[in-house]
């Protein structure tokens, strides 16, 4: 009897033992509760030395009228590229002579910018200049944008308020084609740099200045950032800054700067599907559109699985969000900060971002069915017909896992129709065999992985993000507070997919008080407002200046 006693004596302390665990665990994991990265201003040493000129670009009608010329002159003189475009340059020289116009009118327009930087054509059209620095221990900055724009349909020229390539200015807003996307960001870089050198600024970094002439079209010519690995080696920059990001939008309550710290994946791929032909007199029960069309639906039936993990910047936008915001859920924002080690809750997060928001594609890889063509004539049955489609990849997944995911998703439709299916990708493989029925192809036209992801812990994260503070509450709105800067997601693809050999540090910003997708790049009227431009004026100068100031 005793032994017994003993025994559930020893049972109730061991139970006891395990309770108190399980407690103490709770508590610690309930301090593991993840937290908005803190940001906080900074301003360079030299700030009140500046203050003037700042006050001059930002107040200043004279150089607000002075700089609304450049830009006029930068939308009248055409970039645009299509897809189609010769491959190479040396093709067709007079097509892309366009390049040329454009950089002697930067030329022209920039003489003291010239003057201080050595230009070198890489691919006859891409632009990179070179600001020397006098310390060449110091990592040079890289400040990039593009030369090019998407062209406008002559179908919607009707429904332009101003004539796309006028570069009205209104006394608010400028528009044109290109001036969301990115010729405002090239223009007020120079000006920019045009205001350090008036200033008689002299850089102890090298910086320079990288324009590519064909990121619409995914910048297949781009050999800028090549030249510059083999000139200075792999690792060798400072930072990279280009164009994308969110500025000083409201999101759930919360007033908010969300730089792209990293890029979802890319991939453009085609669906072949080859059928005997014949008469249309006597069809069989499915032509071959008809089986595509099958396969249509099944993939976009298809969801891509949602991720909400550390691996994604977008989960400190939301963790930022979830911390701020006066109108989210109190159970969401739990649920949301509870994410990284509780798994309903980060179910729960990923449903309410994907559902609820509407903001799937930031937490999942996303697809778009694009292009499909096939058949040749009305009274004869359809021999090839094929369908394009552009894949956004989770960073979270890679290019495998979404093939993979897509020959599953249509392997179905190609057994029930006895086709034979190949995958193209990485060398053609034989999945199931040629059938007489028809054969279905998956060909991957062009991938690449989702970018690394750029430190947001730091001295380089500090200073740029606290560039962003300073610009925005001491100089745009002087006394203003509650801005909250956080890392994020790039959907979209930039010339920055060429520069991760050069640089771990890479940011996806520009500043101005509308995200592009509000100034309606690559749409109807397009535009910016003329004072956003003036802040990427002041953001580049006030960085350029802080950076300057620091050791690598």
């Amino acid at each position: 009897m005793q032994y017994f006693e003993t025994r559930i004596v020893g049972f109730i302390v061991v139970g006891l033992f395990i309770v108190l665990s399980l407690v103490w665990s709770f508590s610690e994991e309930s301090k593991a509760v993840v937290e908005c990265p803190a940001t906080k201003p900074h301003r360079p040493s030299t700030y009140h030395s500046h203050k003037a000129t700042l006050s001059k670009i930002l107040h200043s009608e004279d150089f607000r009228n002075a700089s609304v010329e450049k830009l006029q002159a930068a939308i009248r003189t055409r970039t645009e590229v299509y897809d189609d475009d010769p491959i190479l340059v040396e093709d067709d020289f007079t097509y892309w002579s366009k390049f040329e116009k454009f950089e002697q009118l930067l030329k022209s327009t920039f003489p003291l910018f010239y003057s201080k930087t050595s230009l070198h054509k890489v691919n006859y059209h891409g632009l990179v200049y070179i600001w020397e620095g006098s310390d060449s221990s110091l990592k040079p900055l890289v400040l990039m944008a593009h030369q090019d724009t998407v062209p406008v349909s002559n179908l919607t020229l009707s429904q332009w308020k101003h004539d796309p390539f006028s570069g009205d200015y209104d006394g608010e807003n400028v528009y044109g084609r290109g001036i969301a996307d990115c010729k405002d960001q090239l223009i007020g870089l120079l000006e920019a740099a045009e205001e350090l050198i008036s200033n008689e600024f002299s850089p102890r970094r090298t910086i320079i200045y990288s324009f590519g002439f064909d990121e619409e079209v995914g910048g297949p010519r781009n050999k800028n950032a090549e030249w510059l690995e083999q000139k200075f080696g792999k690792d060798s920059m400072y930072a990279v800054l280009d164009e994308g990001g969110v500025n000083l939008d409201t999101i759930q309550g919360v007033k908010m700067s969300v730089p792209g710290t990293a890029e979802k994946g890319y991939m453009d791929l085609k669906i072949i599907l080859e059928t005997p032909g014949g008469h249309s007199s006597i069809p069989p029960r499915h032509t071959s559109i008809g089986i595509m069309g099958e396969m249509i639906v099944e993939l976009e039936k298809s969801e891509f699985p949602t991720y909400f993990t550390k691996h994604n910047p977008a989960f400190w936008e939301y963790v930022c969000v979830a911390e701020h915001s006066p109108e989210m859920p109190s159970s969401v924002k739990k649920s949301i900060l509870s994410a990284g080690h509780d798994q309903k809750a980060n179910e729960i997060a990923r449903n309410y971002i994907d559902v609820d928001l509407g903001k799937g594609f930031v937490v999942k890889s996303t697809r778009a069915i694009d292009i499909i063509t096939g058949g040749v004539k009305a009274n004869a049955l359809p021999e090839y017909v094929e369908l394009t489609m552009n894949v956004r990849i989770a960073m979270e997944e890679t290019v495998d896992t979404v093939v993979d995911r897509i020959i599953a998703t249509i392997e179905p439709v190609v057994d029930k129709y006895h086709l034979g299916l190949a995958s193209d990708f990485n060398g053609r493989q034989e999945l199931k065999p040629s059938r007489p029925a028809g054969n279905c192809l998956l060909k991957v036209v062009q991938a690449f992985p989702p970018a690394p992801l750029t430190p947001t812990q730091g001295n380089h994260w500090d200073i740029f993000s606290g560039t962003i503070h300073h610009v925005y509450e001491d100089l745009v709105a002087p006394d203003s507070t509650g801005l909250i800067v956080a890392p994020g997601i790039g959907s979209g693809n930039t010339d920055t997919k060429y520069y991760w050999n050069l640089t771990k540090h890479i940011y996806r910003y520009r500043p101005g008080l509308l995200p592009g997708v509000y100034s309606k790049e690559h749409g109807i009227n397009e535009y910016i407002p003329m004072d956003s431009h003036l802040h990427l004026i002041v953001f580049y100068y006030e960085y350029i200046l802080s950076v300057d100031e620091t050791d690598d």
